[in-house]
């Protein structure tokens, strides 16, 4: 299956979108620190730091795809740090400082706060990212939160009420209400997986791995549609049901499995073949001629002639072949190669014949 391998090319983006975003972020603060009129050294220091480093894991992923897990993870931590640090020296600062204001000196990070929240629950599993949120949580907002409570001029300004929003009420509300995108997330994993071995009961046989008669169908119609050359093989198994009335219906079943497997190992991978009814078989052969669509037919006989399906001593089917002609419908087509099959039955069984005319 190919889901696994599509769930890591989308992680991949993913992580590949977050780390660009940070780094373009990171580029416009050191570019509006650096035009600020008063430059101070966290902020001269902190955003191009933190922008080479995503810079670099950029790098690291486009050429090192799998480590993309541990790189997410050094983004999230160096994004933990690069919050921290002005957190703790700004509110610093301002407690002992007199007439020094953390909302005057506090870089504009409250939302990207909540946006580090957001990614640490998305790619640390379980309960680990509930204990790194919280860890975060108290790193980087409580003491900006215990500042403000204690000065309370400070906290009911505009940039005040704006820091107490971002680390308290939506911070919370971000960590809580990610458990519910992953169950909807996870729920969606499932539906996602029921339908593909929904389609896979569609378009297998279940007893003998064949395509099913709907998708065979579907693909011979698709070859009647296209203008290049193609063939189609009707199979029935001789003396079928007396082998059911002899050996009992298992060893009916392992016959339709060793056919069909028999026959899916001689045909290319363009070929298919699928369970048309009970003991009945169509193999489709794009890209051929009436003379090797017979020679396709001859080897799937011998085939099936030579295998050993104990206790049955024999096992032979009747082929009735036919082109597909450009004027031809489904019907048309199954019907010629139907009469094909019957003749193949009337001389004998074990035989191949074509449709008249070809």
């Amino acid at each position: 299956m190919q889901a696994p391998d599509i769930d890591d090319r989308y992680a991949r983006m993913a992580v590949l979108f977050m780390l660009s975003l940070a780094l373009l972020g990171g580029t416009c603060a050191t570019v509006i620190h650096w035009m600020a009129p008063v430059h101070r050294p966290m902020d001269l220091i902190v955003p191009p730091t933190i922008s080479a480093l995503y810079a670099g894991l950029i790098i690291a992923l486009t050429r090192r795809p799998q480590w993309m897990v541990g790189i997410a993870r050094i983004a999230l931590v160096a994004a933990g740090l690069a919050l921290a640090a002005p957190a703790w020296l700004y509110t610093l600062q301002a407690t002992l400082t007199p007439g020094t204001l953390l909302v005057d000196t506090l870089p504009p990070v409250s939302s990207l706060f909540v946006v580090f929240l957001v990614m640490l629950m998305i790619f640390v599993p379980g309960r680990l990212a509930f204990l790194l949120a919280a860890l975060g949580w108290t790193t980087i907002a409580l003491p900006v939160l215990v500042y403000l409570l204690f000065h309370r001029e400070e906290m009911w300004s505009a940039r005040g009420t704006d820091l107490l929003m971002a680390y308290g009420p939506v911070s919370i509300m971000a960590v809580v209400l990610l458990p519910v995108q992953r169950g909807l997330a996870g729920k969606i994993r499932r539906l996602s997986t029921e339908r593909q071995r929904m389609e896979v009961l569609l378009h297998r046989d279940p007893l003998t791995g064949a395509q099913s008669r709907l998708l065979g169908e579907r693909m011979l119609r698709e070859a009647l549609d296209r203008d290049t050359p193609a063939g189609v093989i009707m199979l029935d198994l001789d003396r079928f049901k007396a082998i059911n009335d002899t050996y009992g219906h298992p060893v009916g079943d392992r016959v339709l499995q060793a056919v069909a497997s028999g026959c899916k190992d001689l045909l290319r991978g363009d070929e298919c073949i699928s369970r048309w009814g009970g003991e009945e078989f169509l193999a489709l052969v794009p890209d051929i001629d009436a003379s090797g669509l017979s020679q396709v037919a001859e080897r799937l006989r011998s085939a099936i002639a030579g295998l050993p399906v104990a206790p049955v001593q024999a096992v032979t089917a009747s082929f009735g072949i036919t082109m597909i002609q450009p004027d031809d419908s489904l019907d048309t087509v199954l019907q010629r190669a139907d009469r094909a099959l019957y003749r193949a039955k009337e001389h004998g069984g074990n035989r191949v014949e074509s449709a008249s005319g070809e």
